[in-house]
């Protein structure tokens, strides 16, 4: 999937560690899935990437290290896709070649 306009904003989670046998730090980072979107059952039926709206200050509120209660990002839990999406067929990942030359658009959710 490619954001039809602009960029696909996936929101994750980072944290530093040392590695206690090297002693070396090292950055980890994941990406939070939710269950999936009704309108991405067809490509994944387990789970959805949290697609983060593009809002500057939303971003940076989730960015703010100082936040630690993370209560005021719930309503980003709930599948929610915030802006158009087009989806290609690929063969597989390790290779990202289109099956065809063709796109779905996957239309975002219209807020409530």
């Amino acid at each position: 999937m490619v954001a039809k306009d602009g960029a696909i904003l996936l929101g994750g989670l980072c944290r530093e560690w040392i590695n206690k046998d090297t002693g070396e730090t090292a950055l980890s980072c994941s990406v939070i899935t939710i269950p999936p979107h009704p309108k991405l059952m067809h490509i994944h039926t387990k789970a959805s990437p949290l697609l983060m709206p593009l809002n500057t200050e939303l971003v940076d509120r989730w960015l703010d290290e100082s936040i630690t209660d993370p209560i005021e990002f719930e309503p980003l839990l709930q599948p929610h896709i915030p802006y158009d999406l087009l989806a290609i067929q690929i063969d597989k990942p390790s290779t990202y070649k289109a099956m065809n030359n063709e796109s779905s658009l996957i239309s975002h959710d219209v807020a409530n």
